[in-house]
């Protein structure tokens, strides 16, 4: 099929590129990978683990840090050291409890594996907090632009596959790594399948959390009239990409934004709003998106079985997080099953090594499969226990110290990045892993610290 062959295609593209940047030391380059490999999700090859572009570029920007050193000093390793120091210790432990005290359940998955990759993800993603260190200092402000042009090609791609829903027009399938593929990413709401979008991104949702973080940059640069080609391009992007971003139908970026964007009104300081405006201006657009949300919910008169474009948009937030909290799905199960009398203290504590829920919880895998965990917050949880949870709110300390020393500075690019650090960490809360959020932290840290020791 030809879809997989450019999947594969995509992959040694990847690898190839990662392999020539680490070769030729151009380590700007292999950030600027890494952006291009967030929006490019899809293309993966399947052996032993999914190895999504990502993947592959975080690890030769390891080989670059051991291959070749580090290229300088900065003051963001006062945080970093003990960031990374705590995790690799939480790690270490989590992996012992898991090889000494193995679940019962899942019997045709090997736990090793799942030990081994989520291992490697976690080490991974962890070390690049150290990879500004191989960049010359002021390298944020520098890749911006190139971040930006990364994000926007994954919005255009969005844009493209809304026309084919439109048009009905058949866009690119969603390949698993068993071969199969599913023609469309439909949601249920009120009844109806709803169709979504992914772009190129593998998934609605990866979009979604693809688009957020740069949405809420650009937010934030539109405040402080700074753009990187002019003003009209930079409102057409924003535009587009919330558009965008509500046609993936991603309950957890959705909620995100939403909740956002009145946040960021009150705690940056926009040149041309005062603050009693900004107050006023961001409680008249959260309370209106309400009211209006209400209305719409309300209406009598609609037809039994069909649903508003604005009713199904607070499906997929508000009303699907109340329906995850009351409901069976299967975090809520991992949960329940966790917390239980059932589970030791120790567990309880320590969590039941990582990746292992599978082991722990029956019901976890179909076959040969897995089935993931969808909630970052459940995920640290059973992988960590209340250690992880102590862990998360250190990490979340850490982002709103590196966001108001930031406002504070009125550095910009460290403002911009630390909000969408912790946009990413807040939506990983509700999908995905918690860590998730460290290339836009590390990109953050750097841009402070520089600027502070080149002031």
């Amino acid at each position: 099929m030809i879809w997989f062959l450019l999947q594969k295609t995509g992959f040694f593209v990847f690898l190839v590129l990662t392999i020539y940047f680490v070769w030729k030391r151009k380590y700007e380059n292999l950030l600027v990978l890494y952006f291009w490999g967030l929006t490019f999700t899809t293309c993966y090859y399947f052996l032993v683990t999914i190895w999504f572009p990502t993947k592959i570029i975080a690890l030769g920007m390891i080989s670059c840090m051991m291959l070749y050193g580090f290229r300088r000093k900065s003051a963001a390793l006062r945080i970093i050291y003990p960031l990374i120091s705590v995790f690799a210790i939480m790690i270490l432990l989590s992996d012992m409890i898991g090889l000494l005290f193995p679940g019962e359940y899942s019997p045709n998955i090997n736990r090793i594996v799942r030990l081994v990759n989520a291992n490697y993800t976690y080490i991974t993603t962890s070390i690049l907090l150290l990879f500004g260190l191989m960049l010359d200092k002021g390298f944020v402000r520098r890749l911006y632009p190139r971040y930006c042009l990364a994000i926007e090609a994954g919005i255009i791609f969005g844009l493209i596959h809304l026309f084919c829903v439109k048009a009905g027009i058949q866009f690119m399938p969603i390949l698993r790594q068993d071969g199969s593929v599913n023609l469309e990413a439909v949601a249920q709401m009120g009844g109806m399948a709803v169709q979504r979008i992914y772009g190129v991104s593998g998934e609605p949702k990866n979009l979604g959390f693809l688009v957020c973080p740069y949405l809420l940059m650009s937010v934030v640069m539109l405040g402080q009239q700074q753009f990187r080609v002019n003003k009209a391009y930079h409102i057409a992007f924003l535009t587009a990409g919330i558009i965008v971003l509500i046609n993936t139908f991603s309950s957890s970026a959705l909620l995100n934004f939403f909740l956002a964007v009145p946040v960021l009104m009150l705690i940056v300081p926009f040149p041309r709003l005062t603050m009693r405006f900004a107050t006023i201006a961001a409680c008249c657009c959260l309370c209106g998106a309400l009211w209006f949300l209400k209305q719409e919910i309300d209406r009598k008169d609609a037809v039994a079985g069909e649903t508003t474009f604005v009713e199904q948009i607070y499906e997929r937030t508000f009303g699907r997080a109340r329906n995850e909290m009351e409901g069976d799905r299967q975090e809520r199960v991992i949960l329940d099953r966790f917390l239980g009398s059932n589970t030791s203290v120790g567990f309880k504590v320590f969590g039941w090594g990582i990746a292992q829920y599978t082991f722990h919880v029956p019901g976890q895998s179909i076959g040969n499969a897995l089935i993931p965990v969808q909630s970052g917050l459940v995920l640290t949880l059973t992988d960590f226990g209340i250690s992880g949870i102590l862990f998360i709110l250190m990490l979340a300390y850490i982002q709103i110290k590196i966001l108001q020393l930031s406002i504070r500075a009125g550095n910009n690019y460290a403002t911009a990045f630390a909000i969408a650090s912790l946009s990413s960490f807040i939506g990983s809360l509700m999908f995905g892993s918690v860590i998730n959020c460290f290339i836009y932290l590390m990109a953050a840290m750097y841009a402070y610290y520089d600027e502070l020791e080149t002031a």
